[in-house]
């Protein structure tokens, strides 16, 4: 009998979308697993893909076990990166807060400005040894890691400028890794003139860098929400 192998991985969220959609798809990832459970709130295979079981009391990590063990306590297998704090902020304060370290968000304060070169030339090499030592610190709870997720937008500077820095860094220092990219693109009603430029740039380094990439255009997305909640 061959033994069960887990095959982790680290969800990097960088920018205001970035931040929203990971916040979305933590929800709906606990959310699926309760569905689907037998009725016993238990870390299990699927779960520790995406989560990390720890001791509610003291943080300290729980073993696999045989999947029937009862949840303690929940730890997101997440990076959060920003340059600005007010999504970061609105996430750690809402009913989610518990899922994610502190010490694996990494925020600045004054914002990329919608412009691509700000978010790649400046905040990306400004903050890589801060970003990959969160990585490598998610990285090292893992025991045999599959593959990054990157959730960030083509459009904003944080999006497109740092989150094609920060795919180009995993590309450099986890090379054998899986690097899947959503990137959500912007509709054609953006009223950020530079949105465009930040696109094509960030696009090039998707094309170059990312092993997978799923495009998601923010029109559709919102007509998605209008949908459900019509």
């Amino acid at each position: 009998r061959f033994a069960r192998m887990v095959r982790e991985v680290i969800t990097v969220q960088v920018g205001q979308c970035g931040n929203q959609v990971g916040s979305r798809f933590w929800d709906l990832a606990l959310r699926e697993h309760a569905a689907w459970s037998s009725g016993i709130a238990a870390y299990d295979e699927p779960m520790s893909t995406f989560f990390r079981h720890v001791d509610a009391r003291s943080g300290a990590p729980l073993a696999l076990g045989d999947g029937t063990v009862p949840i303690s306590s929940l730890r997101a297998r997440a990076v959060m990166v920003d340059t600005e704090e007010g999504v970061v902020s609105q996430v750690l304060r809402s009913p989610l807060a518990e899922l994610f370290d502190r010490s694996q968000v990494l925020a600045d304060v004054s914002g990329a400005g919608n412009n691509w070169a700000h978010g790649h030339e400046h905040y990306g090499p400004l903050h890589r040894d801060g970003l990959l030592e969160r990585v490598r610190r998610a990285a090292s709870h893992c025991d045999s890691l599959q593959a990054f997720s990157l959730l960030h937008s083509m459009g904003g500077g944080t999006g497109s400028g740092l989150g094609s820095y920060v795919l180009e860094a995993l590309a450099d220092e986890y090379p054998r890794t899986i690097r899947f990219a959503t990137a959500v693109f912007p509709s054609e009603s953006d009223d950020v003139v530079t949105s465009p430029y930040n696109t094509v740039l960030a696009a090039a380094e998707l094309a170059e860098h990312a092993t997978v990439a799923m495009p998601l255009q923010n029109a559709a997305l919102a007509a998605m929400v209008d949908h459900a909640e019509g």
